[in-house]
């Protein structure tokens, strides 16, 4: 390409670049400017041309910029040439805008020229802040969701615990309230008798130290549950300790009991008092559940740092609703007793690093999982 064709298309290509191209000498005097920096600035190119460049700039780039030329020429050190960033340019009513520059340097004959192309990113400015309040809005209202999930989340628990204490107050309420009014009755006849018998006095006071006992036990029972001591754990052995508890609980014998227990089963590492209790009245609740008969199996096995206890039976299952919350204290579905044994059987589970797993259908059974720390893990 001759040099009229190439001076010819470097003209075009000023004269329609979309960006700012201005050329500077040594000293920051401006030799040229295209089409697109009049349009961006305001000023006229005639306004422009042999003015330094830094009428383009405000403070303090309007004041750095004869340093910036002067240091270069002195000890070459490029503090903007060659590198794009964002600056501050001056219209010429006064207005300013962000602008993103670039710097290369021209060799010229004998002497240096730079040329600068500059582009409006008002545009991208605007943008960016308004991206900016948007993420600082989304930060906010997922600041303020978080904060609304955690009230209802609090809320929520508390009304659980109140619905939970509710529940238990009710349990409390029924195993004291009776007795009380049986001593009510019978402290009323004795009080309004004209000529009660002996007997009929003797068996009224009988009546008044049950119930009292009555209420005294219930009152120790829960006292008990809240003060369950701290397990004194030791090294048992599962098989010996499932025989013991069938002996002692005297299964009927339209109950058939099948145990599969590996003779290589390490020992638990658990309260030697404590344990076997749980199993005592998981075993009792599968004989209650099973009034006419069915299988309860009793199996164990090995995983990991565990032994896995299952009592299973085949009785009257349980709802979904008794299921979550046969743990409470007082709550049953026997027309005897206080409804204390799953809850006692959970704190002593819990105390021995224990955990269940509860299984139940109405009219197909239940399953319970108790997982124990073996002895060699836990010494």
């Amino acid at each position: 390409m001759h040099d009229v064709e190439q001076l010819a298309v470097l003209a075009s290509v000023l004269r329609t670049a979309v960006d700012a191209i201005i050329i500077i000498d040594e000293r920051g005097t401006i030799e040229s400017v295209n089409l697109a920096t009049e349009r961006m600035f305001g000023f006229r190119a005639d306004e422009m041309l042999g003015q330094n460049v830094k009428m383009l700039m405000p403070s303090p780039y309007h004041e750095q910029h004869d340093g910036y030329l002067d240091r270069y020429q002195e000890t070459g050190e490029r503090h903007i040439i060659g590198i794009g960033r964002e600056v501050t340019g001056q219209r010429k009513d006064g207005s300013l805008f962000p602008l993103h520059l670039a710097v290369s340097e021209v060799e010229a004959k004998e002497r240096k020229l730079f040329t600068g192309i500059l582009r409006d990113i008002s545009d991208f400015k605007a943008a960016e802040a308004e991206l900016k309040q948007l993420n600082a809005t989304l930060d906010q209202r997922v600041q303020d969701q978080a904060a609304e999930l955690q009230k209802a989340q609090t809320e929520l628990v508390e009304k659980e615990k109140f619905a939970t204490l509710g529940r238990i107050s009710g349990g409390i309420a029924h195993e004291i309230r009776n007795p009380l009014n049986a001593i009510k009755t019978s402290a009323y006849y004795l009080l309004n008798a004209k000529t009660p018998s002996p007997a009929k006095t003797e068996e009224h006071l009988n009546r008044i130290d049950r119930q009292v006992s009555s209420i005294n036990n219930a009152v120790t029972a829960l006292s008990d549950l809240a003060r369950l001591p701290d397990p004194q754990s030791s090294p048992m052995d599962v098989a010996e300790m499932l025989a013991t508890i069938l002996r002692e609980c005297k299964l009927p014998q339209n109950i058939v009991v099948t145990q599969i227990v590996p003779a290589d089963l390490p020992n638990v590492w658990a309260d030697e008092k404590q344990l076997p209790i749980v199993f005592k009245n998981l075993i009792r609740n599968a004989r209650d559940a099973m009034s006419e008969g069915g299988a309860l199996q009793l199996s164990a096995r090995h995983l990991e740092s565990q032994v896995v206890v299952t009592v299973q039976d085949d009785g009257i299952g349980m709802s979904p609703d008794v299921v979550r919350r046969i743990a409470e204290p007082f709550f049953s579905t026997k027309a005897r007793g206080m409804g204390l044994g799953m809850a006692i059987t959970t704190a002593i589970l819990e105390k021995n690093h224990c955990s269940m797993e509860l299984e139940s259908e109405p009219n197909e059974g239940t399953t319970f999982q108790i997982s124990i720390p073996i002895a060699e893990q836990s010494q």
